[in-house]
């Protein structure tokens, strides 16, 4: 009887760490997809010169190691995460740099799927001077997208 009762115990705390830890997974997720983001994110305002929410491109928050490239977290003006963004410098691609797997692990993290992709050129802005393409991972649709960003 003893065998078994200590089977039960060890089972139930093997459930119950199942539950936290798949609960502070959740936790972490759902910390993520509403702003503001947890650290290591901050506003791109407190390290640029930037407001912080910028029409079209709403709430960025990134891991300042990570900057420029990102990936930067963009959040709507009801504080939903709408895009994954990356900012891929022009010079790299001509130096035909990799980026593998750029974001399925955070978006696996994020628990979150893409409903499409947006790519577009920029000239250059605070925080990434040189030209460079915007790749922008919509985890909304289009029309939900512009509403949150173009408020």
């Amino acid at each position: 009887m003893k065998d078994r009762t200590t089977w039960l115990t060890t089972a139930r705390r093997g459930s119950l760490a199942l539950l936290l830890l798949t609960s502070l997974k959740l936790a972490a997720a759902q910390a993520t997809t509403t702003e503001p983001p947890p650290a290591p994110y901050v506003n791109a305002a407190a390290i640029l010169e930037l407001p912080e929410f910028i029409p079209g491109a709403g709430a960025l928050y990134v891991d300042p190691a990570h900057a420029p490239v990102g990936p930067w977290l963009a959040y709507g003006s009801d504080g939903s995460l709408v895009e994954v963004l990356f900012m891929v410098p022009l010079s790299a691609m001509r130096d035909g740099t990799d980026w593998d797997d750029l974001a399925a692990g955070l978006l696996a993290e994020l628990g979150v799927t893409v409903d499409h992709v947006d790519v577009s050129f920029n000239g250059g802005h605070p925080g990434m001077a040189e030209p460079h393409y915007h790749v922008r991972l919509a985890v909304v649709d289009h029309a939900t997208q512009q509403g949150l960003l173009n408020p």
